[in-house]
């Protein structure tokens, strides 16, 4: 009787019918692409001063790349405009209006939000700001200088006091977990990557320093902001500008913040919880000064190298050094390279010059300014590449020693199925020139920094896959960036690789003229289809 009762609750079979449907994509519950708040002072940025003449590749690899300036409204805009704007507008026969923002972003999605912490500056009046790139404004969401209570959530960081400005950057984890689910937490962090390796050149054009935070109290930030921790938090802080005296205010002096009197609107319905990102996030949470603090001193220790030494022929990334150095025309403007950037969708199976090869490498991966890094180590990242049409530069893979300025042949030999199958079955990996990948030490990494180290190896690999599209863009090149089978990639590397995890991966060549994704299989993948179905994978 009793399992006749169970038999006869058809729950069971009805939830397990319903959690194993198949379908394309679920438009309905499309989280909105832009944030916006009812009853917020709307404050409307300036657009006559938003592009910059500045050299890109200069612009990617300094710190400073032009002359100082002031951060007024003015410069505040275009440093937004470059890094979150809303670039253009384009009508397409089937998808209708598709809107092109500055930085590349995993499936258009845009999950990364920007807010402004500032003192008065010629413009604006103090206070905490939300960007909204839709109709380019500042929505006021606190009035005055909240520059002291950002500064105790990094433990005092004397720039996030004395800057006139700090943006912050947060992740809208639905937004991007509507399509890629769990695994949409890695790609949160490379858009906030891409995005910042826009910020950091645009300040660097504009002759403002800026430094990438990592390390603060998360549940304090987001409190600032008025978020809720579940479904929106703050990423990273970018204070910007020359530091000024900083604002001196003791927290015991300071009234509690209040909470927000505006309202987000258009709330996404029907969230999907993927527990593994609400999971990852909570444990790499910073809740006190002193962890704060163990961060940054974390970042200023050295790194171990377990790269084994080259074993054979190596090519200099010095431009001055490289084949056909002449082949290396001026690069394009950073304003015009951001405005007319996009992800390629096709590459011609075509060379490129090795010089500009090594152009984006030396650029792109040119010491980030961020807490977690410094002198001793700066970089988490070992970069591996693909290479399949490179003038002056054999086919085959390699491991790029930045320290060394050079890369160093692993194998060699033509690699277009290898390349396209590791980039999870698609042609952009065997058409490219070349495809880089970002891996890390991750055991070293969470050693050192704890579960927050994770967050820090993604968004600088998001960093320098940005980097990479920019400098690619400014030579006449195409960049993607894609997915991947993560340990089919340490594999092929290995045993150079042995141990390490693949962070992110950039894809370059010459764009086709006929820029649409083409439809490919690998040799590797029908392989291992057919094994799947019973065949040996042996020849006779």
């Amino acid at each position: 009787m009793e399992d006749f009762v169970r038999n006869g609750n058809t729950q069971a079979a009805r939830s397990y019918h319903d959690a194993t449907k198949l379908s394309y994509i679920n438009l309905s519950n499309k989280p909105p692409l832009y944030k916006s708040y009812s009853e917020a002072m709307s404050i409307p940025l300036p657009a006559d001063s938003l592009s910059s003449n500045a050299s890109t590749l200069e612009s990617v690899s300094s710190p400073l790349a032009g002359p100082e300036s002031p951060l007024d409204l003015s410069a505040l805009a275009r440093l937004l405009y470059l890094s979150a704007g809303l670039i253009r507008k384009a009508q397409l026969p089937v998808a209708g209006e598709v809107h092109y923002r500055a930085a590349a972003s995993a499936g258009a999605l845009f999950p990364i939000e920007v807010y402004v912490v500032c003192e008065k500056i010629p413009g604006l009046d103090a206070g905490v700001y939300h960007f909204s790139p839709a109709d380019f404004t500042l929505n006021r969401l606190r009035q005055g200088d909240q520059r002291s209570a950002l500064a105790e959530t990094v433990a005092g960081d004397s720039l996030v006091a004395a800057c006139p400005v700090s943006l912050i950057f947060t992740a809208n984890f639905w937004r991007s977990a509507w399509k890629y689910r769990a695994r949409s937490y890695r790609y949160c962090f490379w858009d906030a990557g891409t995005m910042l390796a826009n910020l950091l050149a645009a300040a660097s054009a504009s002759g403002l320093p800026a430094r990438m935070l990592a390390g603060f109290l998360d549940e304090d930030v987001n409190g600032i902001l008025g978020l809720d921790s579940r479904t929106e938090s703050a990423v990273c802080i970018v204070p910007l500008g020359q530091p000024g005296p900083p604002v001196a205010q003791a927290a015991a002096e300071r009234s509690p913040l209040t909470p927000l009197q505006v309202r987000e609107v258009d709330q996404p319905k029907e969230v999907i919880d993927y527990p593994e990102v609400q999971q990852v996030h909570q444990s790499s949470n910073l809740g006190d000064g002193d962890e704060v603090s163990a961060w940054r001193l974390a970042g200023a220790g050295g790194r171990r190298t377990n790269s084994p030494p080259a074993a054979g022929d190596v090519y200099s990334i010095n431009c001055g050094q490289t084949p056909n150095p002449d082949a290396l025309l001026a690069d394009s403007p950073l304003g015009k390279v951001i405005s007319e950037r996009g992800s390629t969708r096709r590459f011609a199976r075509e060379e490129m010059p090795y010089v500009k090869l090594a152009s984006v490498l030396a650029s792109a991966t040119a010491p980030v300014a961020a807490d977690f890094l410094g002198e001793s180590q700066p970089s988490l990242l070992d970069p591996y590449l693909i290479v399949n049409a490179v003038q002056d530069l054999p086919s085959g893979s390699y491991f790029l020693s930045a320290a060394e300025a050079r890369l160093e042949q692993l194998q060699r030999g033509e690699m277009r199925h290898e390349a396209g199958h590791l980039c999870f079955e698609q042609a952009l990996g065997a058409d490219a020139s070349a495809v880089v990948y970002f891996m890390v030490d991750l055991d070293d990494v969470l050693a050192k920094y704890g579960n927050r180290g994770y967050r820090a190896a993604q968004m600088e690999a998001g960093i320098l896959g940005g980097r990479m599209y920019l400098c690619a863009h400014a030579l006449g090149l195409g960049a993607t960036g894609m997915t991947f089978y993560d340990d089919d990639v340490t594999e092929f590397f290995s045993p150079h690789a042995e141990g390490k995890s693949l962070m992110f991966l950039v894809a370059l060549g010459v764009t086709h003229a006929n820029n649409r994704v083409r439809p490919f299989r690998s040799r590797v993948g029908v392989l291992l289809d057919s094994m799947a179905r019973g065949a040996s994978g042996r020849r006779a």
